[in-house]
């Protein structure tokens, strides 16, 4: 892969993963509660597009939604990860 992609790759996941910590450390520090935004999440899977289904936008929606329910991974990639690991042809 060109290390443009990569970049812009890890710049996407950064921002989700930073986007995750704000709710989680908002949460914890009783500012919010992050089931609110677990059916916002929900509200926009519900409402996604047909080009957008089946892609990345889908399944980090999916997996910040999980996230917000506290939801077990049982050690199992998130959906989000999968997909990343079929662009990438790596196998876990």
């Amino acid at each position: 892969m060109s290390s443009e992609f990569d970049s812009l790759l890890e710049t996407i996941a950064g921002l989700a993963a930073a986007n995750m910590v704000m709710i989680e450390t908002l949460h914890e520090r009783g500012v919010l509660d992050k089931t609110h935004f677990a059916h916002a999440f929900g509200r926009a899977l519900d409402g996604l597009d047909a080009e957008h289904r089946g892609g990345m936008i889908e399944l980090t929606l999916r997996n910040l939604r999980d996230r917000c329910m506290n939801l077990p991974a049982g050690g199992a990639p998130s959906d989000a990860q999968q997909w990343l690991d079929s662009l990438t042809g790596f196998h876990r």
